[in-house]
């Protein structure tokens, strides 16, 4: 039975989402709303001022419901919803991405999608693609127009890399993608459109570089506005200075560990010859996709003989090796947006080696899918992290949850999952645990940096060696590491999430007493989609709002 509250609740949240996905139909058609396929948000000054007028709106219809009347799925939908506009206001009003941080906008550009799933025929999907691509030209002059003359250089740098990119993906992948496009009409009509968008991005990666000379080292966001964006989006309230204080004594701990796990591993040898090692017991070029599948089957095997947690579905991620458009990244799980209803399959993707890399490079790539780190990624994205989780995503009652999702909870639970394997013994032997440590070591740097560069004036070479020294990385994934810092502060959330899933995990099992088994831990916590955890806290506590880490 509804009651006014409950009404007035779902009227807004109607009207908040038609507003949001008209505003942004290219998030909408990555989420499986796909009447919204082949269009690109206004950014231009008029836009972005109707924008923000709407969020204001929203929040104040959120603000004129009695949330003590509503039932408790809508209690805390309503909250998600709040904090979800309250953080895009604060982008769009305060730290103001579209004039410092292009790589914030460069998203909205990312077409794979539309080549990426098979949610609709070829014919259909390169209708959209097309459409898409013909906005392309006139979203990027939206953003030259709003966007400062001044960057920070870093920011910089990455942003003439990443549009770059998208340009490589235009001139190359694309074609690739859509090599079985039948219709002649259709192929024209793309490639015309392909060229005037790749047309486009070059212009635009020129005007980047126009600005290098005016670049300066203003990337900091500040003390108030890191705040914020934790606040809004994470619902963490607590000063940089604490968290840091924390972030520090995760990465000792950690850094004690590997050490005497290295030890074990081989007392005659450092660490850093230990990992050169363990790097080099790496499966064969043409063997990595295959013994990726069998290790998969073998953690997911693992999780149901130890009731670790409940893989609600017989149905696989496949692994298959990385599209070609995608091969920048190293490892990926692409799962179906919460709204997608024909393309239900997820892939893991592994990047294999390139056939025209000579031996020297296939090795050196190779090294980076070492049987422990390979594990240890393995687990994060798929069993029982990204994967598992969507399993779960898939049956939680709130969409809300899974539609503006915490960054802490999504990467959070991933990055605990490879500390919990861990501890449930399938990674307890010393090369594995070494594997799992290494991603340990890079999210804690990951989080002291996030905080030092963004409050404390740390600076790109400082964080670049930061990482050199305690995550073990040479220099140049070191300063991509250090870059990436510059344009997403929040990177922090994978240590951070995971820190709030231990902390809660110990209060949970305290207050179950007998009752507490890990695998009930894990179920009840993944059933609520992907909210922040502080509010899962909330849930799973009965209202204990207390201490999160």
């Amino acid at each position: 039975m509804t009651n006014s509250a409950n009404r007035l609740f779902e009227a807004a949240i109607e009207r908040i989402l038609a507003e949001t996905w008209e505003h942004y139909p290219s998030t909408a058609s990555q989420l499986g709303l796909h009447e919204y396929d082949g269009r690109l948000p206004s950014i231009s000054m008029a836009g972005l001022a109707k924008r923000v007028g709407m969020l204001r709106q929203g929040l104040a219809l959120l603000e004129d419901i009695d949330t003590a009347a509503l039932n408790t799925t809508n209690y805390y939908d309503h909250r998600i919803m709040k904090g979800a506009l309250q953080r895009e206001l604060l982008e769009l009003t305060d730290l103001r991405w579209h004039e410092t941080n292009p790589m914030a906008m460069l998203w909205h550009i990312d077409l794979s999608g539309y080549v990426q799933r098979n949610y609709a025929p070829l014919e259909q999907r390169v209708e959209g693609l097309t459409q898409a691509l013909s906005a392309v030209p006139r979203y990027l002059g939206e953003l030259r127009s709003v966007m400062s003359g001044r960057l920070a250089g870093p920011v910089l740098d990455a942003s003439i890399e990443a549009y770059t990119g998208i340009a490589t993906f235009y001139e190359q992948d694309l074609v690739e993608a859509t090599g079985e496009l039948q219709s002649s009409e259709s192929r024209r009509a793309f490639e015309e459109a392909r060229n005037h968008a790749t047309k486009s991005v070059h212009e635009f990666v020129e005007h980047l570089k126009s600005l290098r000379p005016y670049a300066d080292a203003n990337y900091a966001i500040g003390k108030d506005r890191f705040s914020a964006l934790l606040k809004h989006g994470e619902m963490v309230d607590m000063q940089p200075e604490q968290l840091l204080n924390i972030g520090e004594a995760d990465l000792k701990l950690n850094l004690e560990c590997f050490t005497e796990v290295a030890a074990k591993i081989d007392g005659s040898k450092s660490p850093a010859e230990v990992i050169e090692a363990v790097a080099a017991d790496h499966p064969a070029p043409d063997a990595l996709i295959a013994e990726t599948r069998d290790m998969l089957e073998d953690i997911r095997q693992y999780l149901t003989e130890h009731d670790i947690v409940s893989v609600p579905s017989e149905i696989r991620c496949e692994t298959v090796p990385t599209p070609s458009f995608m091969r920048w990244a190293f490892a990926a799980l692409d799962f179906p947006g919460p709204y997608e209803e024909k393309a239900t399959e997820t892939y893991y993707y592994v990047t294999p080696v390139e056939e025209h890399w000579s031996d020297a490079e296939k090795e050196e790539w190779l090294t980076s899918f070492n049987y422990a780190t390979l594990r240890a990624v393995s687990v994060h994205e798929a069993y029982p992290g990204h994967y598992v989780h969507y399993l779960h995503t898939r049956s939680a009652e709130s969409v809300i949850s899974r539609v503006f999702g915490a960054y802490s909870f999504w990467e959070g639970w991933a990055h605990y999952a490879e500390q919990m394997m861990v501890e449930a013994g399938y990674l307890a032997e010393p090369v594995n645990q070494m594997g799992q440590l290494m991603e340990a070591l890079l999210r804690d740097c990951r989080f002291i940096c996030a905080i030092k560069m963004h409050t404390q004036g740390m600076t790109v070479d400082e964080a670049t060696r930061f990482f050199m020294e305690n995550a073990f990385l040479e220099e140049l994934p070191a300063r991509k590491e250090a870059m990436r810092g510059t344009f997403d502060p929040m990177y922090l959330n994978y240590t951070l999430g995971k820190l709030m899933i231990l902390k809660l995990r110990a209060d949970f099992q305290r207050a179950k007493g007998d009752a507490y088994s890990l695998k009930a831990f894990h179920d009840e916590f993944l059933s609520y989609g992907a909210p922040p955890i502080p509010l899962v806290r909330e849930m799973m506590l009965v209202g204990d709002s207390g201490d999160i880490l």
